[in-house]
């Protein structure tokens, strides 16, 4: 009963220990929440303002509308659905945790699905394919 009270006093700890990752120290605000800009696929078009602020090393992006943001894995379950097994190619990068990667649906450009092989491929281009 002691380690069980133990761990649950420390969970919180544990929780909040776990920080987004940064880009060159840089901590990416979009719309005032932090995210790990790396896994973010958004409309370039959207953009209404990015800041920079050297001193506390934040970078702030600010969209136009606040569309929503679609998760991959989200996607991925919606194909799932009929037994289909696949994977996710974005920018012709393989999406190995699409539980943590978000995107735009304003952001794309194409979408091609390949179901030739055991396993389907959807393979997403962004209309910035620069961002990653």
């Amino acid at each position: 009963m002691k380690k069980l009270l133990y761990i649950l006093l420390l969970l919180p700890f544990a929780t909040t220990a776990q920080e987004t990752p940064t880009v060159n120290g840089y901590k990416t605000y979009l719309d005032n929440k932090q995210i790990d800009i790396t896994h973010y696929f958004i409309d370039p078009a959207n953009v209404a303002n990015i800041r920079t602020d050297k001193t506390n090393k934040e970078v702030r992006i600010t969209r136009k509308e606040q569309t929503e943001l679609v998760c991959l894995a989200d996607i991925l379950k919606e194909i799932n659905k009929d037994g289909t097994n696949a994977v996710i190619v974005v920018n012709d990068n393989l999406i190995e945790k699409p539980e943590t990667y978000y995107l735009e649906n304003n952001a794309i450009a194409a979408v091609n699905i390949d179901k030739t092989g055991k396993v389907a491929r959807i393979n997403i281009t962004t209309k910035n394919t620069g961002q990653n």
